[in-house]
């Protein structure tokens, strides 16, 4: 029998594993020439703080790569490892996605134990390590899942009510732009933009949970690899208030042949 600690790592590692294989292949909203247009856009409107945040936010679409090439992936499968900072263990995670909204995930731990998490467009379902198949939680797991989105340009301002300008900072020996985000409801999420070349490299964010009230996390985005003209952090480490939790991906393809049933509820 698992140890509910254990079972809660578990858990969060696999719903961690899927938002990293969302955030590889969701598209961006239109925007040409982005990068040269987002580089004159800050260095011209920083009086303009609506301005200024439309400017880093099209850069960091033409830092990823594009819309063009954003678009062109419609699939990916891609294979890592992850660790923690509270537990010698360590596992792997596997995770496919199709469009329009089809994803699994499976993460193993050295044990074996294995837990297998999909959604066929219409199904959120969870298999468990003794084999029983759960509907998941729409309400547990819609916030952790939307925040995929994050990666998606043109929803980044649909996550929140206002957006504002920060203070520049330092954050591992890169200048960064600070953008709040304020929601309807809820604290503020900060993001961090290098000021170099536009990535994301930091994103601090506070979810709630029904059991335990605001959640704060600090999501570092780091190893940014080129797949198929594409930019997509390979690493990715999860600072929570008692524990760090790393991903790392090992390989990653894009446009590959999945058949729909992959992602179906067992036994269905």
């Amino acid at each position: 029998m698992i140890k509910p600690k254990r079972r809660h790592i578990l858990m969060l590692c696999l719903l961690i594993a899927c938002l990293l294989a969302l955030a590889c292949t969701k598209k961006a909203d239109p925007q040409a020439n982005a990068n040269q247009a987002a580089n004159q856009t800050a260095n011209q409107a920083a009086s303009n703080p609506n301005s200024q945040i439309d400017g880093i936010l099209q850069r960091y679409q033409a830092a990823l790569g594009g819309q063009e090439a954003i678009e062109r992936i419609v699939s990916y499968h891609g294979k890592g490892t992850f660790s923690t900072s509270v537990s010698p263990l360590t596992g792997s995670y596997e995770v496919w996605g199709k469009d329009p909204d089809k994803t699994l995930s499976i993460i193993t731990f050295a044990q074996s134990i294995e837990i297998k998490k999909g959604y066929d467009g219409t199904t959120r379902w969870v298999q468990t390590p003794t084999g029983a198949v759960i509907d998941a939680n729409q309400n547990e797991m819609a916030e952790v899942e939307r925040d995929a989105d994050i990666y998606r340009v043109g929803k980044i301002r649909a996550l929140y009510e206002t957006m504002r300008m920060q203070p520049k900072a330092r954050l591992h020996g890169h200048d960064v732009y600070v953008i709040e985000g304020i929601p309807v409801r809820g604290p503020s999420d900060k993001l961090f933009f290098d000021e170099k070349d536009g990535l994301l490299l930091r994103w601090d964010m506070v979810r709630k949970n029904p059991k335990r009230g605001n959640v704060f996390v600090k999501v570092h985005l780091d190893d940014y690899r080129e797949v198929d003209g594409v930019k997509v952090p390979f690493k990715i480490r999860f600072a929570f208030e008692s524990f760090d939790l790393t991903l790392t991906m090992d390989e990653l393809k894009h446009n590959v042949a999945i058949d729909d049933s992959l992602f179906k509820k067992p036994g269905t």
